[in-house]
């Protein structure tokens, strides 16, 4: 049976690959794109609009998603750190604004309206059937390298497109602090899995969008297949990308 799935963060068109590869595992997709992009070429996937700097999108944005499909299953925020560092390279006060919003405050909006409406559903429901189907909300990031790391270690340069400036590293590590402490507040909760997930570009699995999409849908589907709810400690572990599921592959 097909689940649906948010995924947030890298908009189409340039999340297309990411989007193909979790299409692969069996979802019903709603995903966020860019202003004037083009509707997605698949029944099986719906693309809005995301206005990251206005918490109302961040809550019609998960209404869409719900009318769309009925429910949320699941929601992926993606951290692509060499996408923002494509796209924010500039030491401008411009760019440290828009660098800011749309690179974390957007997954903050989206992350609070998708928490209230999941415990929404779960007190409308009175609880869930099955512990360990509780819909899953996982933060997932993909590092690249900072100018600082490429500095100390001149030959990382050759491993990335561009190395982060200090708006898109110092964003990364704010996304990574976020996702760990909503982890700490959420993990326990019975409405929710908290996912937390990280690779980079010499992670075979996170190298490539389709081969990432396909890999968190894959871990998801072990999670749920799991004979309880994934336990607050777990969820507090990041998930190296390419584990073969809860217990595999964890480090800190």
């Amino acid at each position: 049976m097909s689940k649906s799935l948010l995924i947030a963060g890298k908009d189409l068109p340039d999340g297309s690959d990411f989007v193909d590869g979790a299409e692969v595992k069996m979802r019903k997709i709603a995903v966020t794109a860019a202003k004037g992009a083009k509707p997605a070429a698949s029944a099986n996937i719906s693309a809005f609009e995301w206005l990251r700097t206005s918490p109302i999108n961040a809550r019609t944005l998960v209404l869409n998603a719900e009318t769309e499909f009925d429910k949320i299953d699941e929601a992926v925020l993606y951290f692509d750190e060499s996408y923002y560092s494509a796209k924010f390279n500039l030491l401008t006060p411009q760019e440290c604004s828009q660098g800011i919003d749309e690179a974390l405050l957007g997954y903050q909006y989206l992350t609070l309206e998708l928490l209230s409406r999941f415990e929404k559903k779960y007190s409308m429901n009175a609880g869930l059937e099955e512990k360990s189907l509780a819909p899953k909300l996982a933060f997932l990031i993909k590092r690249s390298c900072s100018e600082y790391e490429a500095t100390k270690n001149p030959s990382l340069r050759s491993t990335i497109p561009m190395a982060s400036g200090p708006i898109v590293a110092a964003a990364a590590q704010a996304f990574q602090a976020f996702a760990e402490n909503i982890a700490a507040i959420y993990g326990a909760r019975e409405y929710v899995t908290i996912l937390l997930a990280r690779g980079d570009l010499t992670n075979e699995s996170a190298s490539r969008d389709r081969n990432l999409g396909e890999w968190i849908c894959s871990y998801m589907d072990e999670v749920d297949n799991q004979k309880n709810k994934l336990s607050l400690k777990q969820s507090l572990n990041w998930i190296k990308t390419g584990a073969k599921g809860p217990g595999f592959s964890l480090f800190r």
